[in-house]
């Protein structure tokens, strides 16, 4: 995996992200979690069909770590033909080459984040209750939006509690693909896909799995049933 400071604007242009028709399963990977149950965690999940990674160094372990860990995650979502995304870090997503970045505010514009990771790179944003950031995210070039949290979540303790009502208007609202995530379970997963979620980010719910492809292969069926697709 390239560690280097090269821009994607200098190979080869990759689909558009409309073209990868985002939604669906997709994996958040807590780089504090143990490693070797991360890195099995991770392909287990992506043999039972999470669609795309992203890489969350929410305890912000040091800079050798992370690379050693992206390196490897890399190497898995790359094989299995899925992007790989960087949570909020942008000078990251550039040096490993991802295929984009997941930002939690607005600090960054999509514009900015393409301009060191090429035109076709995945940018979302995650929204809480406020309406006026759906429309911000679109209105800044993202490619999806993310509602974070949408039930009480071990992993995830910053977030507010975003009601579902906000995902149906927000479905209402704009255009481009939503996702949900936080507290999200087998048991709760159809209520947001009831929503109207094109997609579910899911972190402790699979990593934390005694069996990650089954429950990721598992979420993919309420995800694909309500998405009008097959496995």
């Amino acid at each position: 995996m390239p560690t280097g400071t090269r821009s994607r604007r200098d190979g080869p242009d990759l689909p558009t992200p409309d073209n990868q028709k985002l939604g669906g399963l997709y994996l958040i990977a807590d780089l504090s979690l143990p490693e070797e149950k991360l890195i099995k965690s991770v392909a287990s999940a992506i043999g039972g069909g999470v669609q795309l990674v992203q890489v969350w160094n929410a305890a912000k372990i040091d800079e050798e770590s992370v690379l050693r860990l992206c390196s490897k995650i890399h190497s898995i979502a790359v094989r299995a033909g899925i992007p790989l995304i960087v949570n909020n870090e942008l000078d990251l997503a550039q040096r490993i080459d991802a295929r984009g970045v997941h930002f939690d505010d607005f600090r960054t514009t999509a514009t900015d984040a393409r301009r060191l990771l090429g035109s076709n790179a995945i940018i979302g944003y995650t929204c809480g209750s406020d309406e006026a950031l759906v429309r911000k995210a679109e209105n800044v070039g993202a490619d999806y939006i993310s509602f974070c949290a949408v039930f009480p979540s071990p992993s995830v303790q910053t977030c507010e509690i975003v009601p579902l009502e906000a995902v149906r208007k927000a479905k209402r609202t704009v255009s481009m693909p939503i996702f949900a995530s936080g507290g999200i379970t087998l048991e709760n997963a159809h209520l947001v896909m009831e929503a109207g979620a094109d997609g579910l980010a899911i972190a402790s719910s699979i990593l934390g799995a005694d069996d990650p492809e089954g429950t990721a292969r598992a979420f993919r069926r309420t995800i694909d049933n309500y998405r009008g697709r097959s496995n």
